[in-house]
C-alpha cells in the first residue's frame, strides 16, 4: 500500500471513534474466524471458529458484548468480505444486534495482509 492508498486507509481509520470495537471477520462455509481490535488496529482477541449456526451466532454476540463491557466500547463495526452467500446469515444477525456491518473488497484485504506480513509476524488464521 503506497501513497494515496495508504492515506485513504489512514483517513478511514480516523473516521472510526475510540469507543468503537472493530471486528474483522473471515467468512467461511462451516465457520468464521473473528479478530477483535481497537481503532488503532491493536488486536484484543482472536476466535478462529465461530460456527454458522444459531449457537455460534449467540457465542459471537456474547464475545462482542463481553469485550464491549470490559473495555468500555460503545459501538461495534464489523468488516467482512462477502464470500459467496455464507456472509448473509451472520451479517443479518449482526445488524439485528445493532452492529454496523461493512463489506471489504478482496483486493483491500490482500493489500492489508501484504502490509501486515511485511511489518510483523502473521498468524495462520488468515485475518487482516
Amino acid at each position: 500500500m503506497h501513497g494515496k492508498d495508504y492515506n485513504k486507509q489512514i483517513a478511514k481509520r480516523q473516521k472510526i471513534k475510540r469507543t468503537t470495537l472493530v471486528v474483522g471477520m473471515d467468512i467461511g462455509n462451516e465457520f468464521n474466524a473473528m479478530c477483535l481490535m481497537n481503532k488503532e488496529g491493536e488486536v484484543l482477541d482472536k476466535y478462529p471458529r465461530i460456527y454458522n449456526s444459531r449457537k455460534g451466532f449467540n457465542y459471537f454476540s456474547k464475545i462482542i458484548e463481553t469485550i464491549k463491557k470490559k473495555k468500555g466500547f460503545k459501538d461495534v463495526l464489523i468488516g467482512m468480505e462477502p464470500t459467496g452467500y455464507y456472509w448473509r446469515k451472520i451479517a443479518y444477525f449482526a445488524k439485528d444486534k445493532g452492529y454496523e456491518v461493512r463489506f471489504v473488497r478482496t483486493t483491500a484485504l490482500r493489500h492489508q495482509r501484504e502490509l501486515d506480513e511485511s511489518s510483523s509476524a502473521k498468524s495462520d488464521l488468515g485475518m487482516p
